[in-house]
């Protein structure tokens, strides 16, 4: 029986459009859609149904668990919990909460190891919309029009593409360790048997753009490079919709993940549900989503890959049918829907 009496309230967000504000969107949706009770006053509330753990474990927040703790706390694990282990922030999660909601096996298999019974477990994989990112019919030239990229510099050119965040926000030209872009520019630096270009786009590139012409790497930033040119901010500026992502996802040959931790990333299910070629590192939920020959453990491992890719395009298209169906599998604003119904009623 659901449990429309109940008041939920949803607690995280970025503030600035990204994958936080995205989670809590798509969850504020499939709530209402579900026909339960949002509120906007926690004090009110008999569930929290937190997007972003890290708010839970912060001094004000636990001050206000100890002493309000009627209300049911689900909490939604995006990153990888056990780079944190050793400095007691799981053990203060796991002292203030209720359900847990993971997004990979890796994070099942790491919440149980600190005793949660597996009753208080949820999956739900981050959400990424299908509608909007899907196989595209715009060709190579007109979406390259779309973000002025010059025709001449991706003709012919094989394009890899990179839309994830990898610089520090406290310090621009210092890297995101747990994006570990230094990987993916030593990746392109054993790429001399192939003529590519990198296509990046997204905020807080500067320290890859840094390595890239370091190295004289050929790469195309879309995006005002103005505020990378000034050392400034632009995670505003600098922020696609889903829409420009997916476009941008169709114009590449190939996606690359050099991820070194992560819960997700969205990056994956984006890439294939666009019918795009992808490698990824064995990280967050990459085992889940993508079959073998499209993960990689070294940098060699993924070269090889690449060139494999990029000459053969049977086995090519052949990867991309078999991630997408791996992916369709458990990708539908339904699925999500109703674990989110499961989750909030202690269904399994």
């Amino acid at each position: 029986m659901k449990l429309l009496n109940k008041y939920i309230y949803i607690l995280g967000h970025d503030g600035v459009g990204w994958s936080i504000d995205k989670d809590r969107l798509y969850l504020e949706k499939a709530i209402k859609d579900l026909d339960y009770q949002i509120t906007s006053n926690i004090f009110k509330a008999d569930i929290i149904y937190s997007v972003w753990w890290n708010l839970l474990i912060r001094k004000r927040f636990l001050i206000f668990r100890f002493f309000f703790r009627k209300a049911e706390l689900i909490v939604s694990i995006t990153n990888d919990l056990s780079q944190f282990e050793e400095s007691g922030i799981v053990q203060k999660l796991i002292k203030i909460s209720d359900k847990y909601v993971y997004a990979n096996l890796k994070q099942k298999k790491f919440l149980l190891s600190k005793n949660i019974k597996e009753k208080n477990l949820y999956y739900n994989p981050f959400y990424v919309d299908e509608k909007v990112f899907s196989k595209q019919s715009v060709s190579r030239s007109d979406i390259a029009r779309r973000f002025c990229i010059e025709k001449d510099k991706i003709k012919n050119k094989f394009l890899i593409g990179s839309f994830q965040r990898d610089s520090l926000g406290e310090n621009l030209l210092s890297p995101k360790w747990q994006k570990n872009p230094d990987l993916l520019v030593n990746i392109l630096l054993k790429l001399k048997d192939i003529d590519y270009c990198l296509i990046i786009a997204g905020p807080r590139r500067h320290y890859i753009i840094s390595q890239l012409e370091r190295y004289s790497i050929n790469y195309i930033f879309v995006g005002d490079k103005s505020y990378i040119d000034n050392t400034k901010d632009d995670i505003k500026e600098n922020n696609l919709s889903d829409d420009d992502i997916n476009l941008l996802n169709a114009l590449v040959d190939l996606c690359i993940v050099s991820s070194s931790s992560e819960g997700g990333p969205k990056a994956i299910p984006e890439a294939v549900l666009t019918m795009t070629s992808i490698l990824s590192t064995d990280v967050g939920f990459a085992h889940d989503l993508l079959v073998d020959e499209s993960i990689y453990h070294t940098k060699n491992e993924c070269v090889e890959k690449i060139l494999k890719i990029q000459s053969d395009s049977v086995y090519r298209n052949k990867i991309i049918e078999q991630n997408y169906t791996k992916v369709r599998a458990l990708y539908s604003y339904e699925l999500y829907r109703k674990r989110v119904m499961n989750t909030i009623e202690g269904c399994v």
